[in-house]
C-alpha cells in the first residue's frame, strides 16, 4: 500500500486526450488480466483492500459516469491502521465530489459534514514521516487517538471554481511540505477528523483524474474571435452535470488569474441558467432571465461560447455535436447565418455554423525567410511535406513591388535555389534585409536590417508596394516580430516591448516587469507568449495583452496597450530561447541546453512540457498550426522542415534565416 503513493518516477502528466484514452486502456487491460490474482482495486494506484463499492454512495449532483475507466476508490477497508486509512482517502478524494460517499467514509461523522476542499495540490512525492497512537483516556485501555505525520514536495497548486474546474496553476515549483492528519475510533474503527482543505494527488496520475478543457470568452472589444480558457475537470463526472458546471463558468467572466482583466463573458448580467440535457450528440441549454430580452448579435456571440465549449471538433462516439440553445423553455434560431457564407439557421447549432469565432483559424500557407539580404516564401502545406515536397521558392516581393502570395495547393521538390523563370525581388532601398513577417491579412510587411535597430513597415496590396526611407521604430537588439489580429505589430528589442501601428502613426513603449529576449501574440489577440530573462536563466512565460479602456477614435490609438504579469510555464525549460503558437493550447519552445537544443511542446494550462523530435542544430522555431510544416532555422544558415511534432525533419537545400508565419 505504501508504494501506492510513493513517488514512482517522473513519468509525466498526458498532454493530449488520445494518450489518456490510451493509459486508460491499458490501465483498464492490465487490471483484468490481474483479476484473477488481485482485486480491481489494487490496480495502478488504487487501493489493495477493501470492499467494492457501489457509486450510488455519491450525491446526486456529482454522480459518475458509469462508463468511465480510471482510478477507483474503495471503502475503508475493515480493520485499517491510520496510515492505510490516510492512503485510502487520498484516492477518495482526489477528485471529490465524484465520489464524495465514499471520501466521506473515511472521515468522522462531523468531519464529514464540514469537508468540503478548496483547490488542488498536485505532488512530486508523498510518504510517511510519523505514524504515533496517543495515549490511552484515563480509565479506558484502548488507544482512541492517533496521529499520522506525512511529507510531500508539492510540485503545483491549483485554484478552483463553484462550477467544478480547476484553472490554471497558481503556483509551480517543487517546495517541501508536512501536514499531520488526526484519526479518532468511530465503531473501532479509525477515522479521519482533519482532513486537508485540498485535494492531493500525484502528478502522475493526474491523467486519470482531470482532463482539460477550454472555456470560450472574448476580448473586451473584440467582435467574432474567441479567447480559449483552459481549465481542468474531474473524469468521470456524469454528462449532463459536467454540461451544466461548464455553462455555469461561461455566464461569469473567466477565473484563470492571469485572464481575468482580458477576457470577458458576453452572457448578458442576471442570465440564469434553467437548466441543460444531453440527448445523443446534442446538448440542450435552456437560459432565463436578461438573456431573454438579448439582441440577435448578443445571442450569437453566448452561441458561440456555447457551440466552441460543448461540442467537439471531431465527431467521436458519445461526444457533443450541436448545441440548441433555449430561452425561457423555447428553441431559438437565428434569423441569418452568424457568418457570413455559413450554413442555413437550424436550432441545432454547430461548430460549422461558427468558424468565422475560430480563435486559431489555420489553412495552408507560405512561411518566410530571409536568404541574401532579400526576403522569400515557400509553401509549406503538411500534406505535401508528408509526401516528401514542398512549395517553389518566391520572392515576397517582385521587382514591380507586387506581394507574391504562392497557391499554397500546388507544390514541386525540394529546390536548391530559386528558378531562373521566377520573377526577382524587389531591391529594398534600404539594404540588405534581416527579418521579414507579413501580417496575418497580408495587408503589411515588416522588415528589419542587418544591424536589426530599425523596424519599416510596407503595404502590400496592390501592385506598387515600395520599401519607405523612414523606420516606424528606432531601437536597438530587435529579437522578435509579431503581429496581433487587429494589425499592430509587437516587437520585441533590447529586452523591451514595443507595439507599432501600421494604419496610424502610433508607436508605444509596453511596460513589462522583465527583460524580453522572444515573444509571440496568439491568434486571438488577447493571450502573448514570453521568453524572458532572470539573470543566467531564461524562463518562458504566458500573459495576457491589456487592452486601453475607454474608446480610441480613428486610425491610431491615444493610449498604449498594457501586458499583464507573466504567469510561469514549464519550469523544468530553464533556458528557452525560441518559441511559436503551435496551436490553440500549446506553444512550441526551443530550448538550449549542454546536450543540445531540443524542442518541447509546452500546453498553456499549466502542465509540464513534452519533448518532441528536434532537427541537429536548430536555433529557431516557428509554426502555424497542424496544417502547416514546422519550420526550424538551424546553427549553419539553414532551414529545415517537418510535418509535425513527431518528424522526421527534412533540411532544405537553400540557404535560410529566420522563418517566419504570418
Amino acid at each position: 500500500m505504501t508504494s501506492q503513493l510513493r513517488r514512482r518516477g517522473r513519468s509525466g502528466w498526458r498532454y493530449r486526450q488520445a494518450r489518456a484514452r490510451a493509459w486508460r486502456a491499458r490501465a483498464w487491460r492490465s487490471c483484468l488480466l490481474t483479476a484473477a490474482v488481485a482485486a480491481l482495486a489494487g490496480c495502478v494506484g488504487m487501493p489493495n483492500n477493501g470492499p467494492a463499492t457501489e457509486f450510488t454512495a455519491s450525491p446526486p449532483s456529482s454522480q459518475p459516469n458509469n462508463d468511465f475507466i480510471g482510478l477507483f476508490p474503495s471503502a475503508p477497508p475493515p480493520g485499517g491502521s491510520p496510515w492505510q486509512i490516510v492512503q485510502g482517502f487520498l484516492v477518495a478524494s482526489a477528485n471529490y465530489p465524484i465520489y464524495a460517499g465514499l471520501a466521506n467514509g473515511y472521515l468522522t461523522t462531523a468531519a464529514a459534514k464540514a469537508y468540503s476542499p478548496v483547490g488542488l495540490t498536485v505532488l512530486s512525492d508523498f510518504y510517511l514521516l510519523k505514524q504515533s497512537p496517543a495515549q490511552a483516556a484515563p480509565g479506558h485501555r484502548e488507544v482512541s487517538r492517533a496521529t499520522v505525520q506525512t511529507g510531500s514536495i508539492v510540485q503545483t497548486t491549483y485554484g478552483s471554481s463553484s462550477q467544478g474546474q480547476y484553472f490554471w496553476p497558481l503556483n509551480q515549483g517543487a517546495s517541501d511540505s508536512t501536514y499531520t492528519f488526526d484519526l479518532v475510533k468511530v465503531n473501532g474503527q479509525w477515522r479521519i477528523s482533519n482532513p486537508p482543505r485540498s485535494r492531493m494527488l500525484l502528478y502522475e496520475d493526474f491523467q486519470y483524474y482531470y482532463q482539460t478543457r477550454d472555456l470560450y470568452f472574448f476580448g473586451p472589444q473584440e467582435e467574432q474571435t474567441l479567447v480559449p480558457n483552459s481549465v481542468f475537470v474531474p473524469l468521470g463526472t456524469n454528462e449532463e452535470v459536467l454540461v451544466a458546471d461548464l455553462v455555469n463558468a461561461l455566464s461569469q467572466d473567466p477565473k484563470t488569474p492571469w485572464l481575468a482583466n482580458a477576457a470577458v463573458s458576453q452572457f448578458p448580467p442576471q442570465t440564469k441558467v434553467l437548466g441543460v440535457s444531453v440527448d445523443g450528440a446534442t446538448a440542450t441549454v435552456n437560459l432565463g432571465g436578461a438573456i431573454a430580452h438579448a439582441s440577435a448579435k448578443t445571442l450569437w456571440e453566448v452561441s458561440a461560447q456555447l457551440v466552441w465549449t460543448l461540442a467537439s471538433s471531431t465527431p467521436l462516439l458519445g461526444s457533443i455535436q450541436s448545441v440548441v440553445l433555449e430561452l425561457n423553455g423555447q428553441p431559438w434560431t437565428s434569423r441569418d447565418p452568424p457568418c457570413s457564407g455559413g450554413p442555413s439557421p437550424t436550432a441545432f447549432q454547430t461548430l460549422a455554423a461558427y468558424q468565422c469565432y475560430d480563435p486559431f483559424p489555420s489553412a495552408a500557407t507560405s512561411f518566410y525567410y530571409v536568404n541574401g539580404g532579400q526576403a522569400w516564401s515557400r509553401c509549406g502545406t503538411e500534406t505535401q511535406a508528408r509526401k516528401g515536397s514542398i512549395g517553389t521558392i518566391d520572392p515576397l516581393v517582385d521587382h514591380t513591388g507586387a506581394y507574391s502570395s504562392p497557391d499554397c495547393g500546388i507544390s514541386g521538390p525540394y529546390l536548391p535555389e530559386p528558378q531562373a523563370s521566377q520573377t526577382p525581388p524587389q531591391s529594398s532601398s534600404i539594404g540588405p534585409l534581416a527579418m521579414a513577417s507579413v501580417s496575418p491579412d497580408g495587408k503589411y510587411l515588416a522588415v528589419v536590417p542587418p544591424d536589426r535597430g530599425a523596424v519599416y513597415i510596407v503595404t502590400l496590396p496592390g501592385s506598387a508596394a515600395s520599401f519607405p526611407k523612414t523606420p516606424r521604430l528606432t531601437t536597438t537588439g530587435i529579437s522578435a516580430l509579431s503581429w496581433d489580429r487587429t494589425d499592430d505589430l509587437w516587437v520585441a528589442a533590447g529586452g523591451d516591448i514595443d507595439m507599432v501601428q501600421p494604419a496610424g502613426k502610433g508607436s508605444f513603449s509596453v511596460p513589462f516587469p522583465g527583460t524580453v529576449n522572444d515573444l509571440s501574440v496568439a491568434p486571438d489577440g488577447i493571450r502573448i507568449a514570453l521568453i524572458v530573462a532572470d539573470g543566467p536563466r531564461r524562463e518562458l512565460e504566458v500573459a495576457s495583452i491589456l487592452q486601453p479602456q475607454g474608446p480610441q477614435t480613428g486610425l491610431e490609438a491615444t493610449a498604449a496597450p498594457r501586458v499583464g504579469p507573466g504567469t510561469p510555464l514549464a519550469p523544468d525549460l530553464a533556458h528557452p530561447i525560441s518559441l511559436d503558437w503551435y496551436n490553440t493550447d500549446d506553444l512550441i519552445v526551443l530550448n538550449s541546453a549542454p546536450s543540445g537544443n531540443a524542442l518541447s511542446e509546452v500546453p498553456v494550462d499549466g502542465q509540464e512540457a513534452i519533448a518532441v523530435v528536434t532537427p541537429p542544430g536548430a536555433a529557431s522555431i516557428t509554426a502555424d498550426g497542424p496544417a502547416n510544416v514546422l519550420v526550424a532555422g538551424l546553427a549553419g544558415g539553414y532551414l529545415a522542415v517537418s510535418p509535425g511534432p513527431e518528424g522526421p525533419w527534412q533540411q532544405l537545400a537553400n540557404r535560410g534565416q529566420d522563418p517566419a508565419y504570418p
